[in-house]
This record gives C-alpha cells, sequence and structure tokens, in this order.
C-alpha cells in the first residue's frame, strides 16, 4: 500500500476507512471547540463553533449584531454605586471648597 508524504495528502487507499476520515466533523457530530473569530483585540469570541468553524453570529456574510443600549441591570448598578459614594464625595467637594476659600 502507498502512502502519501504531504501532509495534506489524499488518502490513495480508497478502502471504507477513507470514506470516514474524508466526512466532514459537523456531520460526524464532533465538538468543533469554540468560535474561530479574533476580536479587535485579538480576543477570541468565547461561543460555540458551528458548521463552518464560526459560531451564529460571527459567521461569514452575516451582519454583525448592533450592541444594544445600557440595560437595566447596569443603569440600576450605577446608581447603587453613586448612592454608596455619595456622601464620600459630598464631603470631598465641602473640603476642597473649605481649603479654596
Amino acid at each position: 500500500m502507498e502512502r502519501g508524504v504531504r501532509v495534506n495528502a489524499v488518502p490513495i487507499g480508497g478502502g471504507p476507512e477513507d470514506d470516514e476520515l474524508s466526512r466532514p466533523m459537523a456531520a460526524a457530530g464532533a465538538d468543533l471547540g469554540p468560535c474561530l473569530y479574533f476580536g479587535p483585540g485579538g480576543k477570541r469570541c468565547n461561543r460555540r463553533a458551528i458548521e463552518g468553524g464560526f459560531c451564529g453570529q460571527h459567521q461569514p456574510g452575516v451582519k454583525p449584531v448592533a450592541q444594544g443600549a445600557i440595560g437595566m441591570r447596569r443603569v440600576v448598578a450605577i446608581l447603587a454605586a453613586l448612592a454608596a459614594l455619595l456622601p464620600w464625595l459630598v464631603d470631598l467637594v465641602r473640603e476642597l471648597i473649605r481649603l479654596l476659600r
């Protein structure tokens, strides 16, 4: 039996094991791993890849989903942080005014 010497050589045998190896991994039900998309800072997408190697949001030819406005949870968290820091900020401003007089 002759073997290909190149890494990407096509199997020469033509037996049933060659047919199994030539099937796409998605059709075999194998996990494709993380999405292949790298963001602007080089950070990899954390979603699982579907057929083609990318997640549903980063498939080639699909328009990116626009980032929405600030969520309600984030607004509530910011307001809670301001409410907790407000007495300290008032004291700080009062002391700055006192030092400037």
